[in-house]
């Protein structure tokens, strides 16, 4: 199964960097699974053994990416590595969507969206507002933050950590 570097530029000239699997080297025309990660993961943690998985079992393509501001990939001009913002990531699949659809390894009318987690939230956003969207696989999405602070941490923590977020700060707890 190959797996190649790949790199693309979403709307705003930010570099996107992360890789191709194919089922062999002469795929052409095959549906394609866009993948990312989600909150701080990245493209290692896993996201490659999902892919040759998928790439293995059914007869497609994955294109499979860090965030921006993650891994490999850049960040706008002077903007901070490691931020968090969900429209930004959002958009970035709909750019990562359009790059797909430029390679000749991918049938550019079969697109489908993968996120667990946090990214499991965005492919739930992004295949009801992008029409190319044929299919979003989403596993254990993140779709209410709120309610997931409050059911995880402890009431007495909660004005403290709202205090350090409010500061900039992260306490672990």
């Amino acid at each position: 199964m190959p797996q190649k570097d790949v790199e693309f530029q979403t709307i705003d000239g930010v570099t996107l960097r992360g890789w191709l699997f194919t089922p062999n080297a002469t795929t052409r025309g095959a549906p394609c699974l866009v993948m990312a990660h989600g909150w701080t993961a990245l493209k290692e943690m896993d996201l490659d053994a999902f892919a040759a998985y998928f790439v293995q079992a059914l007869p497609i393509t994955c294109l499979v990416y860090d965030n921006r501001g993650f891994g490999t990939s850049d960040t706008l001009a002077g903007a901070p590595r490691h931020e968090i913002v969900p429209s930004q990531q959002q958009s970035d699949y709909s750019d990562a969507i359009t790059y797909a659809q430029s390679l000749p390894e991918v049938d550019p009318e079969k697109i489908a969206i993968w996120g667990s987690s946090y990214s499991g939230g965005h492919v739930l956003y992004v295949g009801a507002v992008d029409r190319r969207v044929k299919a979003v696989l989403c596993q254990v999405p993140l779709t209410d933050g709120w309610s997931n602070f409050h059911r995880l941490i402890r009431p007495d923590f909660v004005a403290s950590m709202n205090q350090a977020f409010q500061a900039g700060m992260f306490l672990p707890l």
